[in-house]
């Protein structure tokens, strides 16, 4: 009797150890995954991060999206990428499409970038004497188009900025940055200096 006593509580302790070890290799399991997923979504460099996160998409202020404006970038490595943007502004729409050139560094990065931009109406409000931002009607319009508030403006610009990138933390894909560029109106060559600034978060 006293041996198969012995034998159960063995059999007893055997089962709790292999629990206990399965449920510390499941915890280490799950700290190496999480430390594994850290460390794929941390980056070394802006190199590193482009090559990893793909596309971005954020918001922006200003610049050659009017006064506010939602953007889409594509990066085809990690010094070029191709973005489109949307924005609105007082009385008009705004339609654009830019390539951008970084040069590679670590959490800041230089940009140059060129494009097209297209601000148009699509509301009959009268007759625009004034316009925000102000260079659209001083520089841009013509008579006619202020008088009948009516307008489709194709504008192409070059621009430089730069860019700050989040490579590692809770923060990790969110970037910022700030630019300035000359908006030409192809109609009659006609230029305006403007700036830009904006977020970006990288998938």
């Amino acid at each position: 009797m006293k041996t198969v006593f012995l034998f159960f509580i063995s059999i007893y302790m055997y089962s709790f150890s292999a629990l206990g070890q399965a449920v510390l290799v499941e915890e280490r399991g799950r700290a190496l995954q999480s430390s594994s997923s850290r460390t794929h979504l941390s980056s070394k460099n802006s190199v590193d991060f482009k090559y990893k996160r793909k596309v971005g998409v954020g918001l922006s202020a200003a610049g050659a999206q009017g006064l506010a404006g939602v953007t889409l970038e594509l990066n085809f490595s990690p010094e070029m990428s191709f973005s489109t943007s949307f924005g609105l502004a007082d009385r008009f729409q705004t339609f654009g499409v830019f390539i951008k050139k970084s040069i590679s560094a670590k959490y800041f990065t230089p940009y140059i970038s060129g494009g097209f931009t297209r601000w148009y109406t699509v509301t009959d409000e009268g007759p625009m004497t004034t316009s925000n931002p102000s260079f659209l009607a001083e520089r841009f319009l013509s008579n006619k188009e202020k008088s009948e508030g009516k307008f489709a403006e194709t504008l192409i610009y070059p621009a430089m900025g730069i860019q700050y990138l989040q490579l590692d933390g809770d923060w990790a894909g969110s970037s910022l940055f700030v630019e300035v560029l000359m908006l030409v109106d192809i109609d009659d060559f006609k230029s305006s200096p403007t700036g830009g600034l904006g977020y970006l978060y990288y998938f």
